[in-house]
């Protein structure tokens, strides 16, 4: 870990283009977070490097990249890859059925923002994370007092389908005369 010119704290390393540095490019960014006391942005940090590495793996013809990853003063956290190669990434649009293709559609549902820049001789693509203050975080999107079980529609439908089942499975029992209750507690 360094500090840059602009004062900012700075972790980087140069990986070979193999399979194998996109776990170590995981490595350095959980590992500067850590040291930076900013463990709440591990899970989108690792998801945001490992994508901007695998498409460096994949794409570059290039024998090494560098991941960079830098603290700003202004709040947030930058998450880079540099290599020499100078075609810019595509964005595409998701697709279930394919293979590949989502990383950088994952990399923009993630980070507040994402961009290329190129450096002549190659580029470098970047996501920022923000360090949110703690009063900052985000609450819940419901009031206290609410009894919210399933933050989806589709979850809650399942639960609701899952508990009238139950419930109707419990009706049968009674009807049939096997409830507890009705037989002095042993079940028949």
């Amino acid at each position: 870990m360094h500090e840059a010119d602009d004062g900012t704290l700075v972790v980087t390393e140069v990986l070979p283009r193999e399979p194998d540095s996109v776990p170590k490019a995981r490595r350095l960014v959980r590992e500067a977070l850590e040291a930076w006391e900013l463990t709440q942005l591990t899970d989108a940090a690792e998801l945001i490097i490992s994508e901007l590495s695998a498409n460096a793996v994949q794409h570059t013809r290039y024998p090494a990249f560098r991941v960079k990853v830098q603290r700003g003063h202004d709040g947030r956290v930058r998450l880079a890859v540099i290599d020499k190669s100078t075609t810019e990434p595509v964005l595409r649009p998701m697709d279930d059925e394919a293979e590949e293709g989502r990383g950088l559609a994952l990399v923009a549902a993630v980070a507040q923002e994402w961009g290329t820049d190129p450096l002549g001789w190659g580029k470098r693509v970047w996501a920022n994370l923000e360090v949110l203050e703690p009063s900052e975080q985000q609450q819940p999107r419901w009031l206290p007092d609410e009894v919210r079980i399933w933050h989806t529609h589709r979850a809650q439908a399942l639960y609701l389908l899952a508990l009238l089942a139950v419930m109707g499975a419990l009706v049968i029992l009674i009807v049939n005369g096997h409830y507890p209750a009705q037989t002095g507690g042993d079940i028949r």
